[in-house]
């Protein structure tokens, strides 16, 4: 914490604005103060060439926003003395501006832990720095607390993406910044790429190792045509095999949204189950990006 010395007030009485979004990147990601002000720093994280390079995503949360910080811990002594014990750090409620689809994809990072970069009606971030003088987001913990039916109706049922964040260091805020990007909350958003869902029509065929796939734009369910190659259906998990990969693909119907994908370890076939997610990639950066699916063998 900087050294207390008295530095006069503002001619502004401004307040902060409300928060109306959320960066969320894997733990200690970093970058300097000059690239987290441009697009292009953040493009680096949320939608880059490769999905190896992603370390984070942008979440609009325009349909709520509550603090659920605790109240510093007070204690009188017998005397009448009272003084301020612990501070808490800040934990609050996010409600999604995304689809129920989107909210499902979150499901399985409940309790895991991210940094956090609150984004400003204005387009402002709040940030600590690091010793180094690195922006990096806030440490805490990402809770999934709806898994529920969707509600009936009213306000409710538009905070139906519901996500809880507990920071862990109240340090933090004693010391974060107010960064002015180069641009506006709006041109981060467009910066996420754009969700695909992404399911099994026909099951994994042990004689060939193909598996019909079927892409849609995520909750209308229009087909999307626009996987080309196999190398945009990427392995991200094996349960048996020690290597696979997509190795040929036929989109004859990818204008239904269809694709016919070989995945094969070398030139066997796949023994075991695998996760795959598929992507689009365009100017070098990632546009279209897919759920990760499991296909069961």
């Amino acid at each position: 914490m900087a050294t207390f010395r008295f530095s006069g007030n503002g001619a502004s009485k401004a307040l902060l604005q409300d928060v109306k979004g959320l960066i969320i990147v894997n733990k200690n990601t970093t970058q300097t103060v000059a690239a987290a002000k441009t697009l292009a720093g953040w493009q680096a994280l949320i939608n880059p060439a490769t999905t190896a390079a992603i370390s984070g995503t942008y979440i609009d949360i325009a349909r709520g926003f509550e603090s659920k910080t605790k109240a510093a811990e007070m204690v009188t002594s017998n005397t009448g003395f009272e003084e301020k014990t612990k501070d808490f750090p800040p934990q609050f409620i996010a409600y999604g501006n995304i689809s129920y689809a989107d909210y499902m994809t979150w499901f399985g990072v409940d309790g895991k832990e991210f940094d956090f970069v609150p984004v400003l009606q204005d387009g402002k971030l709040l940030t600590p720095l690091t010793s180094a003088g690195l922006q990096i987001g806030f440490c805490g913990r990402l809770i999934i607390t709806n898994f529920d039916l969707p509600k009936a109706g009213g306000a409710e049922k538009a905070k139906y993406s519901e996500f809880t964040v507990v920071f862990d260091d109240v340090d933090q805020m004693k010391n974060f910044q107010v960064l002015t990007p180069n641009f506006t909350r709006k041109e981060l958003e467009a910066q996420v790429p754009v969700g695909v869902n992404l399911e099994v029509i026909t099951a994994y065929n042990v004689a060939d190792g193909t598996v019909v796939l079927k892409a849609t734009h995520r909750v209308t369910g229009q087909p999307y045509a626009g996987f080309t190659t196999a190398a945009q259906f990427e392995i991200v998990s094996l349960s048996n095999d020690t290597a696979g990969a997509a190795t040929a693909i036929v989109a004859t119907s990818a204008n239904l949204g269809l694709y016919t994908v070989t995945f094969l370890n070398g030139v066997a076939k796949l023994t075991g189950s695998f996760e795959v997610q598929a992507n689009s990639v365009a100017a070098t950066h990632i546009t279209y990006l897919s759920n990760v699916l499991n296909i069961v063998i």
